[in-house]
């Protein structure tokens, strides 16, 4: 009978070990997330970057950053922008954007543009886009899009197509940058292309409708891989 009872010992300390070992082995083996830190049962772990990440250049959180309306359109009768300013009304990102405030007449076609005057070498990179809000009390029928003046030669460069703008929402406006990209109209897009980007602007237009109001810009950024 004790002989029984210390085979029964035996055993049971044998599988105390085992499952000891076992346990360890799960332990030493548990899955980790970002930071190396532990994922617990039933807890996925996504990644904080999906296939491509973008790196914001402008935000207009302080100031303009530069950003103006050029002196040349305050002599074309067809450009209606007044004036640049941050605004805390709208914003996409943070909790301010910069406002463009257009003064369109209707009935012939109007624009507003402004720009940025800044060295940009974007060969890392693959889009451009940014966000434009037009107020819920604006017309349908305005459009936008980005222009850059690029190369030695300082050429104005203007997107292939304008984008809509839908009233009450934010639009983005993305243009490819990739070698070979049709995004900007009559451009041979190279490296060299985007290399050398002397100036971003974003043009407001209006095709006969009268509106005369701001138009919000905000969060200029670039995509990165």
């Amino acid at each position: 009978m004790a002989k029984k009872s210390l085979f029964y010992i035996f055993i049971g300390a044998i599988i105390v070990v085992v499952l000891g070992f076992i346990a360890g082995i799960i332990i030493h083996n548990k899955p980790v997330g970002l930071n190396n830190e532990p994922i617990e049962p039933g807890v996925v772990s996504i990644p904080k970057t999906g296939l491509y990440s973008e790196e914001a250049i402008f935000g207009f959180e302080k100031d303009a950053s530069g950003w103006e309306i050029p002196d040349w359109c305050f002599k074309d009768d067809s450009y209606k922008g007044v004036n640049v300013s941050v605004s805390e009304t709208f914003a996409k990102e943070g909790v301010s954007s910069l406002a463009l405030m257009c003064d369109f007449p209707g009935e012939k076609w109007a624009t507003a543009y402004v720009e940025v005057q800044k060295y940009f070498d974007w060969t890392a990179y693959k889009a451009v886009s940014i966000d434009v809000f037009l107020p819920s009390e604006a017309p349908v029928g305005l459009k936008a899009k980005m222009i850059l003046t690029v190369g030695k030669d300082w050429t104005w460069t203007e997107m292939t197509n304008s984008i809509s703008l839908v009233p009450g929402k934010w639009t983005t406006i993305t243009a490819s940058i990739v070698p070979g990209s049709i995004d900007w109209r009559g451009a041979k897009v190279l490296d060299e292309f985007r290399a050398d980007v002397k100036k971003l602007g974003v043009r407001i237009e209006s095709n006969k409708a009268a509106y005369s109001s701001p138009v919000y810009i905000d969060n200029v950024r670039l995509e990165v891989k």
